[in-house]
């Protein structure tokens, strides 16, 4: 693949800080500290969101593919919540209901739908464009959120779209209550998005991982 050079070696460095820090947040996550989700998010706003270069990547996430576990939403699929990026853990009757759990590499190499209702294998890599786009979940009333929405909504960030993101969540009757602290910590993976925004951070960390040489031949 012929990669315009866009990325100045001082470049990766930078990225790399953020990748640890993408790493280090996955893991605390995973260790049970689940409000590191909007500190994850933040992390991957700056590696992912913007526009002419000002993301981490310099321009570069248009000229990558992107693992992609979760596909879009079944349209037939109606009144009731869709998470593509989550497994359910149902837990025993004396600890409460299931709650919401990354898949991280649990996912099976089945097939799952694109926007375009073509199917591929689970795990395979697509234009930035429509993994960053693409509806990942559908709440309980058919509303859909992408990937886009859910980092932008929860890390640091007043910018127009992240307001409208926050907007969105916050009017979902099955989602809202993890913007702005309204549910308590303890509670949080009775949501599906803050284990959705962990998935993201594995997503990123093995698109990389898989492509880290197109980033180096560009530097």
């Amino acid at each position: 693949m012929l990669v315009e050079s866009r990325i100045r070696s001082t470049s990766l460095p930078t990225l790399d800080q953020l990748l640890a820090r993408i790493a280090a947040a996955n893991q605390s996550f995973d260790q049970g500290r689940h409000t590191e989700a909007t500190v994850l998010a933040g992390y991957l706003r700056a590696v992912l969101y913007g526009s002419g270069g000002s993301d981490a990547l310099h321009g570069m996430k248009e000229t990558l593919t992107w693992v992609d576990t979760a596909g879009v939403p079944n349209p037939k699929t109606t009144a009731c919540l869709t998470a593509g990026l989550t497994l359910m853990r149902i837990r025993s009757r004396h600890h409460g209901c299931g709650e919401y759990v990354p898949k991280l590499a649990m996912y099976p190499p089945a097939p799952i739908r694109t926007h375009s209702g073509e199917q591929i294998l689970s795990g395979s890599r697509i234009p930035f464009q429509d993994w960053w786009t693409n509806p990942v979940i559908q709440d309980v009333d058919g509303t859909h959120f992408s990937r886009k929405q859910l980092v932008l909504a929860l890390a640091p960030g007043e910018d127009r779209e992240a307001r409208a993101a926050r907007r969105a969540l916050a009017r979902s009757r099955s989602l809202g209550e993890v913007v702005g602290g309204a549910m308590p910590a303890d509670r949080l993976c009775a949501s599906p998005v803050i284990a959705s925004v962990r998935q993201i951070g594995y997503e990123v960390l093995q698109s990389i991982a898989e492509q880290r040489d197109i980033l180096e031949a560009a530097a």
